[in-house]
């Protein structure tokens, strides 16, 4: 990212205090709630998808 925006400031969360780790958890967490409720979390203007989606699927063992 930061090779892409050679003009710009690109810093990890870390800098503020904030694990990446516990960032990705919290997003992958997020995403799971969304799925289980049944909320879409996709972004049609990002990924192209014709409307909005709910993401992922749960399956029984």
């Amino acid at each position: 990212l930061a090779e892409l925006l050679p003009d710009t400031e690109v810093s990890s969360t870390e800098k503020f205090g904030v694990d990446p780790d516990w960032v990705e958890a919290m997003a992958f967490a997020w995403l799971a709630h969304c799925c289980l409720e049944g909320v879409p979390a996709n972004r049609p203007t990002v990924t192209g998808a014709k409307g909005r989606r709910v993401l992922g699927a749960i399956y029984p063992a």
